[in-house]
């Protein structure tokens, strides 16, 4: 019998950042050690690297952003640990909205056996209500089917999180307890689709590094969840107990800032080494003309250079680079100064 062929349908909670493990990762090495035979598949095979993905370098070079497929990350940001072994389909802020109209390609082009569905929560920050997301998760279901008649789907709840306000929060509750009912309703005999409960046993506290994105535990977590829902189909037959303390965390190294050249009158370009682990920067300047205070910039960078617009000609500014993850901040760079306009 070959091994079944799973392909991981998700946001940025499955695709992961450069430097993460990702949770599909962890499963896989679970099956690894248990003998677990299973193929992972889809058209990408990295993490989400923010500094090749051509929105954000044209957004930190302080130029138009692209349209249509020159927006597309390539995907080949690399693990924490060792390589993937096989594909996936995932990729940072994607939305059951956005999946529905290409799933019926990936699973025809892939031949998945089981889809692992974990998607929802950009669906409620930035398209519409828990109904309208439970429509289009159903329309995802059903054009994966179109490709694969026999496909077994698992869903993934939504894990707590603790971004956002009130409002939004209750939301991501109200859809969870909408989902058992709109899960059980999309199965069939040919083509069962279960429920992978992420949300309990979840702590946004401890589970992720910025309130949404998990850590190495979390990650672990949310492993264990498919790992147990697949079980019931009878891929493997060990269970993954996810680490109850918090897994290794990356320490933020002190980023060395390369370059600092003035471009025309009031612009200066950063550019900095990157730190394994950061999944982005914080910039800070201050006005040595002016005597002002150092300044932390509002916006994290997510790339290894930035401009900095809007200064002023012929005054000496100083400048300093942070890694971060989430709140937290790795040491500051060495500062260097430069005369804007110079």
């Amino acid at each position: 019998m070959s091994a079944p062929r799973i392909m991981i349908l998700g946001d940025s909670l499955a695709s992961g950042m450069q430097d993460d493990y990702t949770w599909r990762w962890q499963l896989a090495q679970h099956f690894r050690r248990t003998g677990t035979a299973a193929e992972f598949v889809g058209p990408h095979t990295g993490t989400f690297s923010m500094y090749e993905d051509p929105v954000l370098l044209a957004l930190v070079e302080g130029r138009p952003a692209p349209t249509g497929p020159a927006t597309v990350n390539p995907m080949t940001g690399r693990y924490r640990e060792g390589r993937f072994e096989g594909g996936h389909c995932a990729r940072p802020g994607w939305t059951a909205h956005a999946a529905k109209t290409s799933v019926r390609r990936h699973v025809a082009a892939h031949r998945p056996d089981f889809l692992l569905v974990q998607l929802g929560f950009n669906d409620l920050a930035t398209v519409g209500p828990p109904e309208q997301t439970l429509r289009d998760l159903t329309a995802v279901v059903t054009e994966a089917r179109s490709a694969a008649p026999a496909v077994a789907v698992l869903v993934a709840s939504i894990t707590g999180t603790t971004w956002g306000n009130a409002w939004f929060r209750k939301t991501v509750e109200d859809y969870n307890a909408e989902l058992p009912a709109a899960v059980s309703a999309l199965a069939t005999d040919q083509s069962p689709v279960a429920l992978v409960n992420l949300h309990d046993g979840f702590d946004p506290e401890t589970h992720t590094y910025d309130g949404i994105h998990p850590n190495p535990t979390g990650e672990s977590a949310m492993a264990a969840g498919f790992a147990h829902a697949l079980r019931r189909f009878g891929v493997g037959h060990d269970r993954l107990r996810p680490c109850r303390s918090r897994l290794h965390e990356l320490p933020l190294r002190r980023p060395t800032i390369l370059a600092a050249r003035t471009q025309g009158g009031t612009s200066v370009r950063l550019e900095w080494s990157r730190v394994r682990g950061a999944a982005a920067y914080r910039v800070a300047l201050r006005d040595v003309t002016l005597g002002q205070p150092r300044q932390l910039g509002p916006i994290p960078v997510l790339g290894d250079h930035w401009l900095v617009q809007g200064l002023t000609a012929d005054h000496v500014y100083e400048f300093d680079v942070a890694s971060a993850r989430g709140e937290r901040l790795g040491p500051r760079s060495e500062p260097v100064r430069v005369t804007a306009g110079h």
